[in-house]
């Protein structure tokens, strides 16, 4: 019952266009329907609150492929239009920093950047050491 009210709350959310709060659902402790949730946000392109659902629900994996798929078509200057910040590579740090101890495997996402990627998270990580 809680995941239906959960998913449902977080749709009338969105549909109002009430996307703070949406995301305040999605920071707390919540019971959101994972699939129902997640077609949703990449449908609608809410992908701040999508990382929020990633997050959540310990997807790790999940949360680094997107910030390293929004770094880099924020890089390309083709990035779909929406209301959240351009993403750059110091949001996979701040994503890792914060998640220090999430499991070796989730990182393998983050091995596939480019090359200016991976060379600007290794300045960042330096200049924060």
């Amino acid at each position: 019952m809680a995941a239906i009210l959960d998913t449902a709350l977080l749709q009338a959310l969105l549909l109002t266009g009430q996307t703070s709060a949406a995301l305040e659902l999605l920071k707390g402790l919540n019971y959101c329907d994972l699939k129902i949730c997640e077609e949703i946000l990449q449908k609608w392109n809410y992908y701040t609150a999508l990382l929020e659902l990633y997050k959540g629900n310990t997807m790790h994996r999940e949360a680094l492929k997107l910030l390293h798929q929004l770094v880099e078509e924020s890089k390309s200057n083709q990035s779909k239009p929406e209301l959240n910040p351009k993403f750059k590579p110091e949001s996979i740090v701040e994503y890792l920093k914060v998640r220090s101890r999430i499991s070796f495997s989730s990182f393998s996402a983050v091995f596939c950047l480019t090359s200016e990627t991976r060379n600007s998270i290794r300045h960042k990580i330096g200049s924060t050491a």
